[in-house]
């Protein structure tokens, strides 16, 4: 890997357990509707199926966003290196506006269908097999949209998760210099 001067970096080394752990949350996010499903048959109540379901199904995306925190900067970076993907176009420092403008709309557009088939299951497709290639496409989308956002997000996400974590502003049009004038 290069840096911005063009001079070779070293490989970053593997992260250690905080990527198997955001590992593993990842990959068992994917299996939380379908254990819910399964849940529902063992209880009679009406209201108690819809609550293990819902659940089951809001707590899949909030796994996928923990799991990201978890693993970190550090994660992000051996796994582009591990990938030789993007190596050129993903530089983990700074990205142009639209493209995370562009991020972030791949960021937060899987959440949608999620909460279009907990509040109005009648706007998709009944079938099993369109409802899982839909949840499969966002998925895929919410994933690329991490490599697309960049390394900068990746410490933006994570101090979501830090009680001391402060925003630093360094935008100079944020407000008016002068009040009184």
């Amino acid at each position: 890997m290069k840096d911005k001067s063009g001079m070779l970096m070293a490989p970053p080394e593997n992260p250690g357990m905080r990527f198997y752990i955001g590992m593993a949350l990842f990959i068992a996010s994917f299996f939380m509707l379908p254990i819910g499903l399964v849940l529902k048959g063992f209880v009679a109540s009406h209201f108690w199926k819809g609550f293990i379901v819902a659940a089951f199904w809001i707590s899949a995306p909030l796994m996928k966003i923990s799991s990201i925190a978890v693993m970190g900067k550090p994660s992000y970076l051996w796994i582009q290196y591990k990938m030789h993907l993007y190596r050129r176009k993903a530089v983990p420092d700074q990205v142009s506006r639209t493209r995370y403008n562009i991020g972030l709309f791949l960021f937060i557009f899987p959440f949608v269908p999620n909460y279009i088939l907990a509040y109005s299951p009648n706007l998709f497709p009944d079938a099993y097999y369109y409802r899982m290639f839909i949840h499969f496409f966002f998925d895929v989308m919410f994933i690329s949209s991490l490599f697309v956002l960049g390394g900068n997000f990746w410490d933006k996400l994570r101090s979501l998760f830090m009680y001391t974590a402060k925003a630093k502003f360094t935008d100079s049009h944020s407000g008016p210099e002068n009040p009184e004038g």
